[in-house]
């Protein structure tokens, strides 16, 4: 029989794993999102921020806080689109 320890192990291994690469959203009063896990930055505008497969939309978007793995965009957010979209 094996060790019970190390199956569980084994799964919180995987599940980490699993989850390594996909965004994290956290969203603040509508007026910040913080981001961790972005793959790229695709285009900035004043209405639209588009990452690789996010799409925040809203008014006076800025990015305020930018790192390696964490995104933080601040401004009315009215919209957050998970996945590619296509342009409108």
């Amino acid at each position: 029989m094996k060790n019970m320890g190390k199956i569980f192990s084994n799964i919180k291994h995987y599940n980490d794993q699993l989850f390594e690469n996909v965004e994290k959203i956290t969203i603040v009063d509508r007026e910040k999102v913080y981001i961790q896990n972005y793959n790229e930055i695709i285009e900035i505008k004043e209405n639209e921020i588009r990452l690789s497969r996010l799409v925040i939309k809203g008014k006076n978007l800025k990015i305020v806080g930018i790192s390696k793995y964490f995104l933080e965009v601040n401004g009315n957010i009215s919209d957050v689109f998970l996945g590619a979209i296509k342009d409108e």
